[in-house]
């Protein structure tokens, strides 16, 4: 008899590697990642400035029509006493400006929709084989999408191609499990490389970098695009995803000891689809001192987290980008570079002193309640301090939340590690794009009598989280069964 694989036993005996071996593979994926949503908000942006006949040859004529939109619009006819007919297809009762930013947020919903389900689909199966096949193959294969993504959208940009070649871009980059696919891997690779005494610190700094990977990004781009050339940015975001590939492939130590000795496709090879059953038996699973209820509040308040970051992250730019602040991407990346610093500034503090000795739920309804101001901030916004404000004070959530994600880990087998986060990837990769096309349709209905109401939806969902949040703390603390019954015999 052969053994299945038909690979050698390895002679050295298998050893963990350093847990912060993943970052270069995860930060580098999620600095792409932050590049693309740069870049196709601005690129989309000018190819509907270009449609609507408008110079959009320098920042500044878009500034100066954003503004003079903003200006006009407390002052403009109201719809039912105009008698003019627009040329512009989207609306007779929005200004030019208004209707660039309905078109692209139109086209935001389609590419939203385009790659749900795929990304769904993806993150289900690979997501599930994760303990079995190794946390290797998740880490490279989202790089497959993107260098196919940033392929397409190369030739979009050079030969000005339509818009349904960025949805089939969008579409391949959902099939590859997306950065959500990534950063599940990632979080189980940290699990897999440390104990419960240091893991709390470990995810929140893993956590951390994921939002401080978005400085650097955002500052280079954003100032390159003030005087963009989008075929430019496009090859060299193209070259980031071929180095990321490569890198995650040959250079990615396995933190699974089980299939260490195998390659990457060695390991896809392991791929079935009985383990998918286990995404659900997972939070079934009966366990000690309540555990199991426990483990399903935390991964609903996981999942409601994940809906904020993620509907905050589809809509900053487009909110930016219009009346009244009319920003363009270099002021966009200053007040993402301002939460970053904000950010970076709390975590250095958090993780040598709390992180260590305490994961109290209070930190977490801590996080949220900034999150929800940052939310209340920019949707009652009218000046661009406002926005820095609010920026600076939603970096402590950044900090805070990813708490859960420790507190998860600490309630499961180490075999479920990958399937108990699942759900979050589903969030992260599929659920994003619905999300985002439900912001955005919010975002669009809204545009015509008030821009920021699509933050207050968002700050609702914070405020339904600290609810389980609270309810989870008292059940964890009221008194048990059988502690009560000690204590009357005591009395006694």
């Amino acid at each position: 008899m052969t053994d299945e694989n038909n690979v050698k036993i390895p002679l050295l005996p298998p050893s963990l590697p350093r847990w912060w071996r993943v970052l270069p593979s995860l930060l580098l994926l999620i600095t792409i990642t932050n590049i693309d949503n740069l870049i196709l908000n601005d690129f989309v942006e000018d190819r509907y400035t270009k449609y609507y006949e408008l110079n959009s040859s320098s920042t500044q004529n878009d500034h100066e029509l954003c503004l003079n939109a903003s200006r006009t619009s407390h002052n403009s006819t109201p719809s039912f006493l105009t008698t003019t007919t627009s040329k512009y297809p989207i609306s007779t009762t929005k200004s030019i400006n208004e209707q660039i930013q309905a078109s692209t947020a139109r086209l935001n919903v389609f590419l939203s929709l385009a790659a749900t389900l795929p990304a769904i689909l993806a993150s289900i199966f690979l997501g599930a084989n994760c303990d079995r096949i190794g946390r290797k193959p998740l880490i490279a294969l989202p790089y497959i999408g993107k260098v196919i993504r940033y392929a397409i959208l190369t030739a979009v940009a050079y030969y000005n191609l339509s818009d349904i070649w960025i949805i089939i871009s969008t579409m391949f980059d959902g099939l590859s499990g997306t950065a959500a696919l990534n950063i599940l891997s990632s979080f189980a690779y940290v699990t897999d490389c440390t104990n419960k005494k240091t893991r709390t610190a470990a995810i929140v700094i893993t956590d951390v970098s994921l939002s401080c990977s978005r400085l650097l990004p955002s500052l280079t781009m954003g100032l390159y695009l003030q005087h963009p050339h989008y075929v430019q940015a496009m090859i060299f975001t193209f070259a980031l995803s071929v180095l990321g590939l490569i890198f995650s492939i040959f250079l990615q130590p396995e933190s699974n000891l089980t299939v260490q000795h195998l390659n990457i496709f060695q390991q896809l090879k392991k791929s079935e689809f009985r383990p998918i059953l286990k995404c659900f038996q997972v939070f079934f699973v009966k366990r000690q001192d309540h555990k199991q209820r426990s483990l399903l509040m935390l991964v609903a308040i996981h999942l409601l987290i994940i809906v904020m970051l993620c509907g905050n992250l589809a809509m900053y730019y487009i909110y930016l980008y219009g009346a009244p602040f009319c920003l363009d991407s270099f002021g966009v990346s200053l007040n993402i570079a301002a939460q970053t610093c904000a950010t970076i500034l709390l975590t250095i503090p958090f993780t040598l002193t709390i992180a260590k000795h305490n994961d109290h739920l209070g930190l977490v309804v801590l996080g949220c309640l900034t999150f929800m101001t940052q939310f209340v901030l920019l949707g009652t916004a009218k000046h661009i301090w406002t926005l820095y404000l609010a920026f600076s004070i939603g970096g402590a959530f950044y900090v805070l939340t990813p708490i859960i994600r420790a507190r998860i880990t600490k309630l499961v087998e180490p075999e479920e590690y990958a399937v108990v986060f699942i759900l979050a990837s589903v969030f992260e990769s599929g659920g994003y794009y619905a999300i985002s096309a439900l912001t955005n349709e919010i975002y669009d209905l809204s545009l015509s009598f008030y821009q920021g109401l699509v933050y207050f939806f968002l700050a609702l969902v914070g405020a339904i989280t600290i609810v389980i949040i609270s309810i989870l703390y008292f059940l964890e603390h009221r008194p048990t069964t059988t502690t009560t019954t000690k204590s009357a015999v005591l009395n006694e």
